[in-house]
């Protein structure tokens, strides 16, 4: 019992650290797990809800494309690298098309090596060449133009956006910036990302360039090197650069600066808000952005019409009208690796990741991980964790099983609506993975106490009940009541009359004994198993049993009666074996005869008993006045005594004659006991009929003090069939005793318990019922 206590509280104290342990591990996160897990998670909704692709200038009057230096265009136009004299060519193609502003998404980091005078630096290296060679060589340089130059002057002739990289290298180059970035409401740097060092784009082309942008995109909150986000702003060198994505939207409004919108850590904040950059604010377009200044990328499927390659554009196809009134991104994927990243929905060009972040801020379409959304995550692990665990202690393993789905079901459906309808990133998966890792542990400790508690049920109840109700209480162990509970119960209590002298004629043999008290013990417990009963416990040579505990049972009196039954008419065989036995051992035979007595009442049921020695077993008045029944019965002749509230239950199931009315502690008015004689079909006979209505008149008269009619009426019962001759001798003994002690004139016919029970005080003889004329066995 200690036991199966001992796991019920381990249980829940494993499945309560387990879920704090864990509620510690979403808010900390010190291995990353937690993080990975999430973005795990937002990586699948990604790929499971695409965002739709739609053209931004139908709604914000810009387009955004990317020109892109691809294979087909080195093919048609020539090979790799492109002098810049081709981007300039380029860049004044995309402006005469319409274009409001191009943005070159790789740096310009070195002179072109195709420039005139890099070219003959390279031949000034030969030394196969002369004096007069190198001098034709630079003179012809010198009239060339510098391809960097010609770059530089398409790009000072409209809005165009250079870029540079960000490193974690340190280093002192210092970016060159075209609009300032301002705050309101603090200190914007605390908050946004701080790289080390930078690449930037040649100066001369720096320098007359419209913007400035960082290139740099970011993998989130997570270390795989997965494009996630694009931070909007981030800190070098002690300046705030732009992002090329916002720098794009600046130069294409005509913007004179970037304002961003912070919010002090004790400021007072809106629901949902954390301390950091609330929003920035470029021209006219205001862009929401996470605290740390960045934005969540939304990506669509492929889209062809988003990419242009760039021979079309340089041979004047039908398809470069599409520039017109776009932002144009300058891309060259024949870079290799480089020009790629990975995304949540695959391998992409870099560029294509800054053309999807620029079309959802002119669409005003963000994701959202909000700040409440990691508490929120925690309450509801919280409350569905506690809920759970209480059902597994309390309702079982099925019922925390239900609930489970149920709380799975609704948190997982609850994420992807979030994504789906609001843009929200909530995570189910971890509250989720908490409840599952309560739900093993909880179920794994109820398997544990399952076993232990079947382990007990049987080593307790699996010779004191049937097969049927040992099952039944290892499905229901709290039928055990191991902590007691009061319940109806019928007790039945039966023992051996005259026991001493059965057990005489046995002498010292002690094996002879025990063999003795066994062959009666097996037919009483048969009896009552079969019965649906329980085996109280044994007293000598009889049987104390109770009906409907631990297992409860509606009929319980009517099947103690027909258990009773049962005993008198199993001790026939018993009786012939132990007369054979006798005889071959040479030692007198006496029958054994049987006292039994049932009563039903409320009793306390449970485990009963010392801290280490207990047993289940059930106390109270129904138990007691059953043990004093069977004491009785051999004082009034018939083997079966019930009380009243029993023979209540059962008095049209069997054949019961009133044989007394007693005096109870305990008990308001007169106690009424009966003789249980027989079945049903004994109770509707003709002859038993005739014997009851002879009763009720005998006791009619006698408790009327009308004594000859008493003594009559009980002459005339010996001679019916059936008779009871042994308690018309009780009555017979008793008229006489009050003819000659008349009784006081508030006498009611009730008698005292302790008259029956004295020797001294009772001459009626104690012997074997003599044999009934109705073809029923005798009882």
């Amino acid at each position: 019992m200690k036991t199966i206590q001992l796991l019920r509280r381990l249980a829940a104290a494993l499945a309560g650290l387990a879920l704090a342990g864990w509620l510690v591990l979403m808010q900390y996160d010190p291995a990353g797990i937690a993080t990975s897990v999430r973005l795990t998670v937002f990586d699948y909704y990604q790929n499971a809800a695409p965002r739709a692709y739609r053209d931004p200038s139908i709604s914000s009057g810009t387009g955004v494309i990317y020109v892109d230096v691809d294979r087909a265009s080195l093919q048609l136009i020539g090979p790799w690298p492109w002098p810049r004299t081709r981007f300039a060519t380029l860049t004044d193609k995309a402006f005469s098309l319409g274009a409001r502003a191009v943005v070159f998404e790789p740096p310009f980091e070195w002179p072109d090596a195709t420039s005139p005078a890099e070219a003959v630096q390279e031949w000034l290296a030969n030394p196969e060449l002369d004096m007069d060679q190198i001098a034709r060589l630079q003179e012809a340089a010198g009239g060339l133009p510098d391809n960097d130059s010609v770059l530089a002057n398409a790009i000072s002739r409209g809005p165009v956006v250079t870029a540079f990289s960000l490193t974690d290298e340190p280093n002192s180059l210092v970016p060159v910036r075209k609009a300032p970035v301002s705050a309101r409401g603090g200190d914007i740097t605390q908050f946004i990302p701080q790289r080390a060092g930078m690449s930037p784009s040649l100066k001369s082309l720096e320098d007359v360039a419209s913007g400035n942008g960082a290139r740099t995109l970011s993998s989130g909150p997570g270390n795989d090197n997965v494009i996630r986000q694009v931070p909007l702003l981030q800190r070098v060198s002690g300046n705030i650069v732009p992002s090329l994505s916002v720098e794009a939207v600046r130069v294409a409004e005509g913007a004179r600066g970037i304002l961003s919108f912070v919010t002090k850590p004790d400021a007072n904040l809106e629901f949902g808000r954390r301390p950091g950059v609330q929003r920035i604010v470029v021209g006219n377009k205001e862009f929401p952005t996470d605290p740390d200044g960045g934005l969540w990328l939304h990506y669509t499927k492929d889209e062809p019409t988003r990419h242009l390659p760039a021979w079309k554009v340089l041979g004047d196809h039908p398809d470069s009208d599409r520039l017109k009134g776009a932002i144009v991104f300058v891309s060259a994927t024949v870079q290799g690796a480089e020009a790629f990243v990975e995304t949540p929905v695959g391998t992409m060009p870099r560029v294509e990741a800054h053309v999807q972040m620029l079309e959802q801020m002119l669409l005003g379409h963000y994701l959202w991980r909000p700040d409440w959304a990691l508490p929120a995550e925690q309450v509801y692990l919280l409350v569905t964790g506690v809920a759970l665990l209480a059902l597994l202690i309390t309702a079982g393993t099925l019922w925390a099983a239900l609930f489970g789905v149920l709380a799975i079901g609704s948190a997982l459906w609850g994420g992807w609506f979030a994504f789906t309808s609001k843009l929200w990133l909530i995570d189910p998966v971890l509250p989720v993975t908490g409840l599952v890792i309560v739900f093993l542990i909880g179920s794994t400790m109820n398997l544990m106490r399952r076993n232990a508690t079947e382990r007990f049920i049987r080593n307790q109840f699996s010779d004191r009940l049937s097969p049927k109700h040992i099952n039944t209480l290892v499905r229901k162990p709290e039928a055990a009541a191991p902590t007691g509970r009061g319940s109806m119960v019928t007790a039945l209590s039966a023992d051996v009359r005259a026991f001493h002298r059965v057990a005489e004629p046995f002498g010292e043999d002690a094996q002879a004994l025990a063999s003795l008290v066994n062959n009666i013990h097996e037919p009483l417990t048969r009896c009552v198993l079969r019965h649906d009963g329980m085996v109280d416990r044994f007293v000598g040579g009889g049987i104390n049993a109770l009906w409907n505990a631990p297992v409860e049972r509606t009929d319980h009196t009517i099947q103690a009666g027909h258990a009773a039954l049962r005993m008198v008419a199993e001790l026939e065989p018993v009786n012939r074996d132990l007369e054979r036995e006798a005889q071959r051992a040479h030692r007198p035979f006496i029958p054994v005869s049987m006292s039994i007595g049932i009563e039903r009442g409320m009793a306390v049921v449970g485990n009963l008993g010392a801290e280490k020695v207990y047993d289940f077993s059930g106390i109270g008045g129904a138990v007691n006045e059953a043990q004093l029944l069977q004491r009785l019965s051999r004082q009034y002749g018939p083997a079966i005594i019930v009380g009243a509230d029993a023979r209540d239950e059962i008095k049209d199931k069997f054949a019961l004659l009133e044989i007394d009315q007693l005096r109870l502690d305990g008990r308001i008015g007169p106690w009424r006991v009966y003789a249980l004689l027989g079945d049903p079909i004994m109770g509707a006979s003709p002859k038993f009929k005739a014997l009851d209505e002879a009763h009720n008149a005998l006791f009619k008269a006698y408790r009327s003090r009308e004594w000859n009619t008493a003594r009559q009426i009980s002459a005339q019962c010996r001679k019916l069939s059936g008779a009871i001759p042994t308690l018309y001798d009780l009555y017979d003994e008793r008229i006489k005793r009050l003819e000659a002690n008349p009784p006081a004139d508030d006498w009611d016919g009730v008698h005292e318990i302790a008259d029956l029970l004295s020797p001294a005080k009772s001459k009626v003889s104690i012997g074997k019922p003599e044999p009934a004329e109705l073809g029923e066995a005798q009882v």
